[in-house]
């Protein structure tokens, strides 16, 4: 009775640990062996029937499996602190009933080769479709320890064909060889359940947009720290290269009168707008911009075959793309010595006050072939005031612009600070004569309506062409000049100064 009770409280024990264990199952043929891991340290060993299975502890965390006669059993394995796990072991005739069974339930598959190499299953073939992947690995758990599995997941042709499309469409190019691959180029390979993908680009929204498109595919494993095995591991070799970006700027002064007479030319030779827009009054009084789809050279040569020529180069700006938070700056003007006085009796310190053209500018790539930039535009003129001081006029605009690379940008907003302003002319003293100077007398200020367009043109720097100006409206006629003789140049002159009533009269 006494020994009676002591199996009770044993069964009793070893019931209450199979209860709180979790059981996983091993199948081995006579003679076979199989080794699963634990996630504790083995201190302990139960098996239901020995007469089955031989079961012993090989390391740690390790025990092996070792079939003896067919049938089968449980194995209790005991770590520190209870913790436990069962192993439910069938033991098969030979691997030849291993070989049937797997074949029963992999009948669906008919891509995948099954033969026998000694006391082993071994699976063979590519699998190419996500839902025959899965039911794959459903299976091979139940056959641990007996089964090598050779397979791989690679993906059906049309499946390729749709990411690479994905990819194009959103601005990247196929390319094939990882190592001859040029910016924006993105080249795919795949080794066993590894896919590669690799390539350099311009901006890290380019490396975002690409992982968002890969993740779209449930096939693929995109989390490096992941362990699931039933996917295929994604290797993402992404760089982003550093890349020197240069923007062009240049302005000219356009008056309402001129601006139909502009995008008449533009729509004419064919210069798709970004925006619809009405050039000749939507800069007026307000900032805007549009983006012209032609490189800056045959805009500046459209508008001057129009007869705008009052262009002004401010320059370039030559920095790398995304690198920094910061404005570079670029001063197209002069600078004003001013002398500011502080407290009483104090002699006052002289102060550089810069006034023309400046602007800041800060961004870069946002893609293959688009920028997005932060402008802060400013246009000043010093004006003498009647007490010799002087006052600065300003005009500033700060905006965030988006354009493609060998685009032209527009941007208006800004007045023209500088206006060709004259005397009236005319019959002398009649011109005087209130009332009868509306009739005699001519206003040369012709310059009062003018606006000032900011062409901004982006490129990398040293991959497009150089900006070639226009003549300026001061040496437009250079040419003309030099072909006609000193005499007739001298008379056609004189008669230009002379006004309607002096050649009149």
């Amino acid at each position: 009775m006494k020994y009676f009770g002591k199996i009770l409280a044993a069964l009793f024990c070893l019931g209450a640990v199979s209860a709180f264990a979790q059981d996983e199952n091993i199948s081995v043929s006579v003679g076979g062996m199989a080794i699963s891991e634990v996630p504790f340290r083995v201190e302990s060993i139960r098996t239901a029937n020995g007469k089955f299975v031989s079961v012993e502890a090989i390391s740690d965390s390790q025990v092996r499996f070792l079939g003896l006669a067919v049938g089968k059993t449980d194995v209790h394995v005991l770590g520190a602190g209870g913790a436990s796990k069962v192993f439910s072991v069938t033991v098969q005739d030979n691997i030849r009933e291993v070989f049937n069974a797997i074949r029963r339930d992999l009948d669906t598959l008919p891509e995948i080769d099954i033969s026998i190499n000694r006391d082993k299953v071994v699976l063979k073939g590519e699998v190419s479709n996500m839902k025959n992947w899965a039911l794959l690995h459903k299976v091979l758990p139940n056959y641990k320890g007996q089964v090598m599995d050779l397979t791989s997941f690679v993906p059906a042709p049309e499946v390729m064909v749709n990411l690479n499309k994905a990819l194009e469409k959103a601005g990247f190019k196929i390319g094939k060889d990882a190592a001859n691959a040029s910016p924006g180029e993105i080249v795919i390979t795949q080794e066993g359940n590894v896919l590669i993908v690799s390539g350099a680009v311009y901006s890290p929204d380019d490396v975002k947009q690409i992982r968002q498109i890969f993740a779209t595919q449930n096939w693929l494993e995109t989390d490096p720290a992941a362990k699931d095995g039933n996917k295929v591991k994604l290797i993402d070799k992404i760089q982003v290269v550093p890349t020197l970006l240069d923007v062009g700027v240049v302005f000219m002064g356009v008056s309402r009168r001129d601006s139909d007479a502009i995008g008449s030319n533009l729509l004419k030779n064919g210069i798709q707008v970004g925006n619809a827009f009405n050039f000749g009054t939507n800069f007026h009084g307000t900032t805007q911009n549009y983006a012209l789809n032609a490189s800056l050279n045959t805009i500046l040569n459209l508008s001057a075959d129009t007869g705008v020529n009052r262009f002004r180069n401010a320059g370039h700006l030559t920095f790398m793309s995304n690198e920094s938070n910061t404005f570079k700056r670029l001063h197209n003007g002069g600078t004003l010595k001013v002398r500011v006085y502080g407290g009483s009796g104090g002699t006052g310190t002289l102060n550089d006050v810069q006034y023309g053209f400046m602007m800041g500018v800060k961004g870069g790539l946002s893609g293959t072939d688009t920028v997005k930039l932060e402008l802060e535009l400013e246009m000043s003129s010093p004006t003498l005031m009647e007490n010799n001081d002087y006052d600065l006029k300003s005009t500033k605009i700060s905006t965030t612009v988006t354009a493609k690379l060998g685009q032209t940008l527009v941007l208006g907003g800004l007045k023209d600070m500088v206006q060709a302003t004259t005397d009236n002319s005319g019959i002398p003293f009649l011109r005087k004569v209130p009332g009868l100077n509306w009739f005699v007398a001519e206003n040369a200020d012709e310059l009062n309506d003018r606006q000032v367009l900011i062409l901004i043109y982006p490129q990398i720097a040293g991959k497009g062409p150089e900006i070639k100006m226009p003549p300026s409206a001061e040496t437009a006629d250079t040419v003309d000049k030099v072909e006609v003789d000193n005499k007739t140049r001298v008379k056609e002159e004189n008669s230009k100064k002379e006004s309607f009533w002096q050649r009149w009269f």
